[in-house]
């Protein structure tokens, strides 16, 4: 007999299927096929993906506790401070003479009268955080003129200005040195400041001021936060894709990310802001990449985790979001030569151009690089025109390199089909990257997506993952909705190669995205939910599936829900609004009494004159009305534009407060009618067809729904019909896996 482990959380050690008390349902009952050969679960399914958002490189991962150590910040003394006791002195910014051209700017301490010490401090990112018996260990490049003769003092002090560990660094010169020294800190703080001293009259130049703890991941210079990188570890990573996301892109292309930017001594790696920086809430503005956590230190880190690397490159296009940049399909080469480049930095021999420059920091023996990713989650006919380059060039030089292919910013839509109708007609492609931002409804519908794909394609990398509840919030029911689907992502891992949750870190009171799996301040972390969840799956990958029937697990799914209004980019108002089915009547309002039966969140409705209205065309306003049981019933009104961009919004079949199908009469900048399935961030177009909206005409306006037909009628006339069956949900979500080498079968049951 098989013996069968139960990957659990929070160590639940039992495992119970049954129905509440007093239900008239039958048991769910599940049967693992045993005897079945299976197969293999992909050796990559479940891996991480990194991208500095939410301040998760610097001020995060990255182990620097000093925010902008070379002063390259717009604000150039941003996060520093002087610090003048009892002296004179001036504190400017220079570039004459720098370090290097690529960070040019530099701190000069001009000292007339040093008193006990004229300098410098500087307070981290919201502070550094100290231990009490920790060794710190302190850097700066640093040079003087001949006036100057005395040393340079570093301290560590606390929120009250007591000091905590100094070192004192001599032997400064006239040309740019490297002074290092170590502070052993006597008290634990978690608001600490650096201060580094001149001690003499004259004039001192600082650039690269760096403090790092002496335990770091692995205990390496210039590494990573030890308990940060610890909770990768935690994971069992099987790869890592980094540097993102969208800094990939860049806003535009100058802000792009380069790799060959980030190698080298960390003085010559070109500082870059961050095109997350205008987003950050909370008090930390200036957000920037020193590119002290780059590609090296990306490789290495996996190499630490035991996980593979999977680098994204740009493709020749900024955001398509925000600048729209494209580099000229003739003047590609440099972008498709830096993808070739990085794979002989990754693999090539200590002897090579690129290899030498990888062993010179330490590592001479390849990291073994498998898989590149050209593009972020690029679209469009650009996209592919410049793909194919990139594909050609590494496969011509690289055959057994696993390219990953953007499929666009989301699924079912335009650019995602695009993509797919290319892979399907002969663009050649290995890994297909999806991604999914949605409500936990969406995930729970979407278990069973790739059960019927065709596996003659590319394999499929769900890369980035992450279930959207109300208010972006992570919570344990979004969690379990993603567990669910990632049974199915085990279920069919003989197609879908990889996943990975999506963003990785959040910093408490500097964020810019939510949700997050793993949140953290200067002195704590905290695993999500969601964090759990993807350490049960990675933990217990297991090596083949096994076949697993859930009996009496589906739930009935009825095409019904509430009625709506709406506005976007628009104002508008609406009258005479009657839902019939049958020969009975389910709502009838003419707002002679106002609205008591409709209600939203964060809309500026008035009932005037027997309409209801929307008169804020900045303001997208939804509002409903009904009982999410209703199905087979007919929605008329009259409708009128009072201004805006667009037309107004018909909802049906709202049954939950991101769960509704949309009629859009007047979307797209008023240019089309647009029958839209909305579900959290992304809408899924159902039909479009050419329209437009125009003010101050009072249109009618009719929705018949018929079981899951909907039929949509403007002025009298049919102009969309569509089916849109709701998707199955089951109570319950199963996967079983087979470990060989323990010769057991592990269950994952999600309720």
């Amino acid at each position: 007999m098989t013996p069968i482990r139960f990957a659990t959380l929070a160590g639940v050690t039992a495992l119970l299927i049954t129905r509440p008390v007093g239900s008239a349902e039958p048991a769910v009952t599940l049967t693992i096929d045993v005897a079945h050969p299976g197969h293999a679960v992909s050796s990559v399914l479940h891996g991480v993906f990194f991208e500095a958002i939410n301040y998760g490189a610097d001020g995060g991962l990255y182990a620097e506790l000093v925010q902008n150590r070379s002063f390259e910040h717009a604000e150039h003394l941003y996060a520093w401070g002087t610090v003048n006791r009892g002296g004179d002195g001036d504190v400017t910014i220079e570039t004459a003479g720098p370090l290097n051209a690529k960070n040019p700017h530099y701190a000069r301490l001009t000292v007339r009268d040093p008193g006990r010490g004229f300098g410098l401090g500087n307070y981290g990112f919201g502070g550094i955080a100290v231990k009490s018996g920790e060794n710190y260990l302190f850097s700066v490049r640093a040079r003087t003129d001949a006036a100057y003769q005395g040393a340079l003092i570093a301290v560590l002090e606390d929120e009250s200005g007591r000091p905590l560990g100094e070192c004192r660094l001599a032997g400064l010169g006239s040309a740019w040195a490297q002074l290092d020294g170590t502070i052993k800190c006597g008290a634990t703080a978690t608001s600490a400041r650096l201060v580094v001293l001149a001690t003499a009259a004259g004039r001192v130049d600082l650039d690269v001021v760096s403090l790092f703890p002496e335990h770091t991941f692995k205990n390496r210079r210039n590494g990573v936060r030890a308990d940060l990188a610890q909770m990768l570890a935690d994971l069992h990573p099987a790869f890592m894709r980094f540097p993102g996301g969208c800094i990939v892109e860049g806003r535009d292309l100058p802000n792009r990310y380069q790799w060959k930017d980030t190698i080298g001594d960390i003085a010559g790696r070109s500082e870059n802001w961050n095109r997350w920086q205008d987003a950050v809430r909370g008090t930390a503005p200036q957000y920037y990449q020193t590119y002290g956590l780059g590609f090296f230190e990306f490789f290495q880190l996996c190499e630490d985790l035991g996980a593979e690397p999977l680098p994204i490159l740009n493709c020749g296009m900024a955001c398509q979001y925000q600048s729209k940049q494209l580099v000229p399909l003739d003047q590609l080469d440099p972008y498709v030569q830096d993808a070739l480049d990085l794979i002989e930095f990754a693999n090539g021999p200590a002897a090579s151009g690129w290899g030498a420059q990888r062993a010179a920091m330490g590592h001479p023996e390849p990291f073994h690089l498998k898989y590149l990713g050209v593009g972020n989650e690029q679209w469009g006919e650009d996209y592919f025109a410049r793909y194919k380059i990139f594909q050609a060039a590494i496969k011509a030089k690289h055959p057994d390199m696993q390219l990953v292919t953007p499929a666009g910013p989301g699924v079912d839509d335009g650019f995602w089909k695009l993509a797919w109708d290319k892979f399907r007609s002969g663009t050649p492609a290995d890994i297909v990257d999806e991604h999914y931002y949605r409500p936990p409804q969406w995930f729970l519908e979407n278990a069973t997506r790739y059960d019927a794909q065709d596996r003659a394609g590319p394999k499929v990398f769900a890369g980035e993952f992450a279930a959207h509840d109300r208010d972006r919030r992570n919570t344990l029911r979004a969690a379990l909705a993603e567990a669910a689907f990632m049974t199915g992502l085990v279920r069919n891992s003989d197609l879908v190669a990889m996943s990975s949750y999506a963003p990785l870190f959040a910093k408490a009171g500097a964020w810019q995205w939510a949700p997050d799996l793993i949140w953290f301040d200067n002195t704590r972390v905290y695993g999500t939910p969601s964090y759990y969840v993807q350490q049960l799956f990675s933990r217990n990958r297991g090596d083949v599936v096994l076949p697993v029937d859930l009996a009496g697990a589906e739930v009935p799914a009825t095409p019904a829900g509430r009625v709506g209004l709406g506005t976007l980019q628009t104002a508008a108002e609406f009258k005479d609004v009657r839902v019939t089915r049958g020969g009975q009547t389910l709502l009838s309002s003419d707002f002679a009494n106002g609205a008591p039966e409709w209600s939203g969140a964060g809309h500026r409705w008035t009932v005037r004159d027997g309409a209801y209205q929307q008169t804020d065309p900045g303001t997208p306003a939804s509002v409903f009305a009904g009982d999410a049981s209703w199905s087979d019933y007919t929605l008329s009104l009259k409708a009128r534009k009072l201004g805006g961009a667009e037309g107004f919004w018909i909802i049906v079949r709202q049954n939950g407060p991101e769960n509704y199908i949309v009629w859009n009469l007047g979307g797209m900048r008023n240019t089309s009618h647009i029958l839209q399935f909305h579900l959290g961030q992304q809408d899924q177009f159902i039909s479009q067809v050419p329209g437009r909206i125009d003010a101050g005409r009072w249109y009618d306006v009719k929705i018949e729904l018929k079981g899951a037909k909907l039929d949509c009628y403007l002025d009298g006339k049919l102009v969309q019909s569509a089916k849109v069956s709701p998707l199955q949900v089951q109570c319950l979500y199963a996967s079983a896996v087979r470990d060989e080498k323990a010769g057991e079968i592990i269950l994952k049951v999600i309720n």
